[in-house]
């Protein structure tokens, strides 16, 4: 269930959305409290930690772009809510989680409380998918000894200290968790059927990365992984609307069976 908090000094607006928000049905929520004025407000905010604020902009006590100013939890949603579409680039520029005309319409507060409860469960998904990599990553990561062809002969490498592969043309780059680079003569292609598939994952057509090095997935316009050492690994856009569930079925099956070691 999601928490909400109401912020508008006018009676009639104000009571007419949480009306709005106490009969929705498409997702559970449940207003905490509501408020008249900017003070008001930031001190229920402070004291409830609602999921989502909806804040009317032009209040006596202040603009409710000043709620900004205001050292609050990140996790709130903030919903911009106005007469006037003039603040709309404003609240583009504010990464605002939506922003509603008033008198608001039913449809388009929908539309925005569908869109957050999306946004809520990602960021739900990404932090239990980033707890079980910890949790993996303080054991001693299991890996396999593999022999990989280079230039002039071959190098035996253990995959667990491969941190990320980049494709290089028909080449294949391998850059380990100590900056040491291997150039290999496999396609990115080649060398993903090659390595372990429960420990390595294509993010892009050009990289390969070994998912217990990730440090946290980023959704944005151009989707990235950052890894351990601090590199952006680049997601495409298919694969970043299914990355947290691929990796935590990756990380069952590691949990379940481990990366065996290879009969010697």
């Amino acid at each position: 269930m999601l928490s909400v908090v109401v912020i508008d000094d006018e009676l009639m607006s104000l009571n007419l959305l949480v009306h709005l928000l106490n009969n929705f049905t498409s997702v559970q929520l449940k207003v905490v409290g509501k408020a008249a004025s900017l003070s008001e407000g930031i001190e229920l905010i402070k004291h409830n930690n609602p999921d989502i604020v909806f804040l009317d902009i032009e209040m006596p006590d202040g603009s409710g772009m000043d709620f900004f100013n205001h050292q609050l939890s990140q996790k709130v949603k903030i919903v911009l809510v106005s007469g006037h579409d003039e603040y709309a680039i404003d609240a583009i520029n504010k990464s605002v989680a939506g922003y509603l005309l008033k008198p608001v319409n039913f449809i388009d507060l929908q539309n925005v409380i569908k869109k957050i409860d999306k946004m809520i469960r990602l960021e739900q998904q990404l932090l239990e998918l980033e707890d079980k990599i910890n949790v993996l990553c303080t054991a001693d990561v299991q890996g396999m000894n593999l022999v990989f062809d280079v230039e002039g002969g071959f190098i035996l490498e253990n995959t667990r200290n491969i941190e990320y592969c980049v494709a290089d043309q028909s080449y294949t780059k391998i850059l380990t968790h100590v900056r040491r680079e291997i150039i290999v003569s496999k396609s990115l292609k080649e060398m993903e059927a090659y390595l372990p598939p429960n420990q390595f994952y294509r993010t892009h057509k050009s990289y390969l990365i070994n998912i217990h090095y990730i440090r946290k997935f980023v959704r944005a316009g151009e989707s990235y992984v950052l890894l351990k050492s601090g590199a952006r690994i680049p997601v495409s856009v298919r694969k970043s609307t299914i990355i947290a569930s691929d990796i935590k079925a990756m990380l069952h099956k590691d949990t379940v069976r481990g990366v065996s070691e290879p009969n010697q």
